[in-house]
């Protein structure tokens, strides 16, 4: 296969027995939550999709599953099924002086704290750019290749605890894409462009991405809390594919992983690493494939980064050993996995399984030059579906990244009212009033226009035909949010294609709205408006749709802001409050995710929550201009379950100094 399939292009430089080993091997598997708290921090959640992807500017992708609140590799986005602990790029060569050298942005680790005594990139002082090719978004640039476009920077200067690590002096940009257009948001697209900063050429180079996947659903095995069941890194399958195994995908080069026992049904999606090209093509010895793929056990990594050498005690002494170092891993031509205990390399065995998927050798690597390397992490609902949507993510590199798409979705605003949510939105426009008072017509390109003049690049018409309304009772999605969510309506442009509907009517205020009634104060629904194209015949395009998470909000129905007067009272539900109850959004005796409702509120008030002793167990701040709900998630000041009994709640409005007292009961 051919692996530069897109040439140079510029980088935009802007931005024992299995069962025993699973309980002593699980323990070596930390729970590092409040110490990488800092790490975390330089992580950006890729999520225009339906995936979400942390990406960071310190070499490594996913977050070590080590924050409940942000995905590592979530699919899909807020299903809580977790698809990677760490992943991260690793770069071998020979330097001018003759040593043997990789670069490792991650390394097997028992968590991201761990991993970071052994990553050896850091970030640079180049700013990190978040851009997106929405004309809707705040994001919203010119230069962006997708709905979401993000660009990080680190070089292998590193300082490890070790003392084992000699850099090669490179430096590495990351572009990071991902799209929100419903055939194209499984996967995130990985860009590296590796530049040779070391002053003298590197030779024989091996580049590869290497990750821990692993599946589950956290909501069911708990990476975060060593107190429940624990998550489970050992029960899942991988192995990969290469030209000749996939009908129809001749020149795939994909590793895969996935759960063996799906988490009782609640984790069944799988999860690939797809080569997707180089800028230069990798040039073996004769008989060698130009892509490795090695699997091992967690912390099977190779120690040394060239070949280490074992001798024997003996009067001279004797080679008794020579083991292959990460540089010799990379370019092996393996592919194959190798499982504890097995007789031979087979695929498929359940286990706690890490992985590389490198490609080389590129012989030459001049002073300030640079070599491309770009892979997708793709997700799916079975390995069918991860085949499919790989195709997507290589369709889209060889095209140079262009995705065709429409407009995009309004931005959204809500507004409440008892058991009822409004969305309201701007249609967008054709004209704008300049400083002098003169009308004047919007460029095409004008983020003003969308979506209901938005301009096709490909066209170069007005693409935009109509909305369509989607609604989903639940907090968390178990697949595709466009399988589980229902359309609740849609409008269509009166003209010779659909169904000539209309649209809803323009306010006073410029913004059209929809009304959904009926609802339940107090329980979770998703809703987004996306907008769609008419297909366009001369052209041979077919309708477009935007992205389910381009404006997707969860929403829980309520009255709207209280007027303070006289008559202003406070509500609680439910109350009392009973642990179970069909409030709470997880199973059994969890303290994350209930949910006691305050009801009734003005616009800016404070609402302290004590026991009978007096304590103050809680303050919340509520400031919303149009919601009168705000939740209580049942936790004190110090983020810890309060026990049963009564408590007194003191509401102030804070414009006027009034206060309202209740009580409220919890029985656990």
């Amino acid at each position: 296969m051919p692996l530069n399939r897109y040439g140079n292009r510029p980088f935009r430089n802007p931005v024992v027995p299995f069962a025993i080993l699973f309980v002593v091997l699980s323990l070596l598997r930390g729970f590092a939550v409040d110490e990488a708290a800092a790490t975390v921090e330089k992580g950006i959640v890729a999520d225009a999709g339906i995936i979400g992807l942390n990406i960071t500017n310190l070499g490594y992708i996913g977050n070590g599953l080590n924050v409940p609140t942000v995905p590592s590799c979530e699919y899909p986005l807020n299903s809580n099924v977790e698809h990677l602990f760490l992943g991260g790029i690793w770069v071998g060569a020979k330097r001018a002086d003759g040593r043997v050298l990789v670069s490792t942005g991650a390394q097997d680790a028992s968590s991201l704290v761990a991993g970071d005594e052994v990553r050896e990139f850091v970030d640079t002082d180049d700013p990190v750019k978040i851009w997106s090719n929405n004309q809707n978004s705040n994001d919203y640039n010119l230069a962006a290749l997708a709905t979401e476009h993000i660009e990080v920077y680190f070089d292998d200067d590193a300082t490890i605890e070790s003392g084992n690590h000699t850099p090669l002096n490179i430096k590495v940009a990351l572009r990071a894409l991902a799209w929100s257009n419903p055939y194209a948001d499984d996967f995130v697209i990985l860009d590296y462009a590796i530049i040779n900063e070391s002053g003298s050429a590197l030779r024989d180079l091996y580049l590869g991405l290497w990750t821990d996947t692993t599946v589950g659903n956290t909501e069911v095995t708990n990476p975060y809390d060593s107190q429940g069941t624990p998550w489970n890194y050992y029960d899942d399958s991988n192995g990969a594919w290469r030209p000749g195994d996939v009908e129809g995908d001749p020149n795939i080069w994909m590793s895969y992983e996935h759960d063996e026992d799906t988490d009782d049904g609640m984790a069944t999606s799988w999860v690939g690493i797809r080569l997707l090209g180089t800028s230069d093509e990798a040039r073996p010895k004769e008989g060698v494939p130009p892509v490795s793929y090695n699997a091992w056990g967690f912390h099977g990594v190779p120690a040394t980064d060239d070949v280490d050498t074992v001798w024997t005690e003996d009067d001279p002494p004797q080679v008794d050993e020579i083991k292959p170092g990460k540089y010799q891993l990379m370019g092996n031509g393996e592919f194959d996995v190798d499982p504890p205990g097995a007789p031979e390399r087979v695929f498929g065995l359940a286990w706690d399984w890490v992985s590389i998927l490198s490609t080389g050798p590129f012989p030459f690597l001049a002073p300030d030059d640079t070599l491309y390397l770009t892979y997708a992490i793709v997700c799916g609902t079975d390995s069918l579906n991860l085949l499919a949507n790989s195709k997507v993510a290589q369709l889209a590199y060889d095209d140079g990244f262009a995705i065709a798409a429409g407009p995009p979705s309004p931005i959204l605003q809500t507004e409440y009212d008892d058991n009822t949510v409004v969305l309201a939105w701007e249609p967008g426009a054709t004209t704008y009033v300049d400083t002098t008072g003169a009308v004047r017509d919007l460029p095409d390109d004008d983020p003003r226009r969308s979506p209901e003049h938005h301009i096709s690049l490909i066209t170069g018409k007005e693409d935009f035909q109509g909305y369509r309304i989607y609604r989903f009772q639940g907090e968390t999605f178990s697949k595709d949010p466009y399988e589980e969510a229902t359309i609740i309506a849609e409008y269509d442009i009166v003209d010779d294609f659909g169904y000539n509907t209309g649209l809803p009517p323009v306010g006073a205020d410029g913004k059209r709205r929809f009304t959904d009634t009926n609802l339940l104060d107090g329980f979770p629904y998703w809703y987004s408006v996306v907008a769609y194209s008419a297909p366009d015949v001369q052209e041979d395009l077919p309708s477009f749709q935007s992205g389910f998470n381009e404006n997707a909000l969860l929403v829980y129905p309520g009255p709207a802001v209280a007027e303070i007067d006289d008559d202003w009272e406070v509500g609680v539900f439910p109350n009392p409050y009973r642990a179970g109850s069909r409030f709470d959004n997880t199973r059994g005796e969890r303290e994350l995710g209930r949910k006691i409702w305050f009801t009734n509120l003005s616009r800016r008030c404070s609402i302290k929550i004590f026991n009978l002793a007096g304590d103050l167990v809680k303050t919340i701040q509520h400031d919303d201009p149009e919601s009168g709900m705000h939740e209580w998630d049942i936790l004190s000041e110090k983020v810890r379950a309060i026990s049963s009994g009564l408590y007194i709640y003191v509401v102030e409005d804070l414009a006027s100094g009034e206060i309202r007292r209740g009580k409220l009961v919890i029985i656990k």
